[in-house]
């Protein structure tokens, strides 16, 4: 006698999402030479970094700080960025170069003719990341102190 097959039953899948909404803290800290100590001290024989190249990053900050709807747009990539990286999650993702690059030109325009310049060439030689380290170590996502302010379940 012939073995019966087992029958193949499908099973229904359905999706649901759940949409979350997070409270995060964001801390800004002017840079001064106590909050980069631990992070930079000036070359005072100016052959290296000198003060005035962290300066010139805390007018670009200062310059941000008084830009309310730019600051909110950097903001909002660095929290993206961030939970991308929390989650492992590619698709999550802040602000593009192109997009930081025009936020950062708005800016510019509105600074002292040296530091407009100073941040422009760094940008045109490709050092603008490593000329701005203190401005973005400027900000700090707190993770931990992030409170879910809504829960629900969205069609």
């Amino acid at each position: 006698m012939a073995e019966e097959q087992p029958v193949k039953q499908s099973y229904q899948v359905s999706e649901r999402r759940c949409r979350i909404v997070l409270d995060v803290p964001i801390r800004i800290t002017e840079i001064t030479p106590e909050s980069v100590a631990s992070y930079f001290t000036p070359d005072k024989s100016e052959e290296g970094m000198t003060w005035e190249w962290a300066e010139r990053q805390n007018r670009l900050l200062r310059k941000l700080l008084a830009d309310e709807e730019a600051l909110n747009r950097f903001l909002i990539g660095i929290a993206n960025s961030e939970l991308g990286l929390l989650l492992q999650n590619d698709s999550i993702d802040g602000l593009s170069g192109e997009e930081e690059g025009q936020l950062m030109e708005g800016l510019y325009s509105g600074m002292g003719s040296a530091d407009a310049h100073f941040f422009r060439e760094a940008e045109r030689d490709g050092i603008l990341s490593e000329n701005t380290e203190l401005f973005h170590r400027a900000f700090v996502t707190s993770w931990k102190e992030a409170k879910l302010t809504s829960l629900m379940v969205v069609e």
